[in-house]
Formats: C-alpha cells, structure tokens, sequence
C-alpha cells in the first residue's frame, strides 16, 4: 500500500515537472519573439522581412524558450529537493 502511494506521488511530481515545462516553454518563447521583434534586423541581415529572417526570428525564439523552461524545471527540482531534505 505505502509503495504505490509513493509511486502515485512521484507520478504527480513528473506530471507537474513536465507541465512547469511545457507552460514555461510556451511562455518563454512568446516572451522571446515579442523581444526579438524590437531588434533593428536590417543591420544584422540583408532583407529584414523576408522569409528566412522570420524562421530565425522563430528558431531564436525557440531557443530562449528552451532555456528559460529548462530553468523552470530546475527551480521546481530544486523545491523538490529542498522538500525533502527539510
């Protein structure tokens, strides 16, 4: 009885890990494209509205949105922790 407890808490745990994750990946990267948009791209590419500038307007979004999701979970992870240790 107290060993599927403890796995149905570490499932809870792992849900909320993954949806900190995808919350703050979704949120990061509209965070990121917005400030990506204040950018003077005509001194950094050729032609600032075209095309290919908006797929790395996009992918650099998506960057920034990867790195602050993944600082997301590890603050959550680390609440975890504390949790535990205390």
């Amino acid at each position: 009885m107290l060993a599927s407890a403890i796995d149905q808490s570490r499932a809870v745990l792992m849900a909320v890990d993954g949806l900190v994750f995808i919350v703050a990946f979704l949120f990061g990267t509209y965070v990121w494209w917005r400030a990506l948009a204040i950018l003077k791209w005509e001194k950094f590419v050729f032609d600032p509205f075209g095309h290919q500038t908006r797929v790395l307007r996009f992918l650099l979004a998506l960057c920034g949105g990867f790195v602050l999701a993944v600082v997301a979970v590890i603050y959550v992870l680390a609440g975890q922790a504390l949790r535990i240790l205390l």
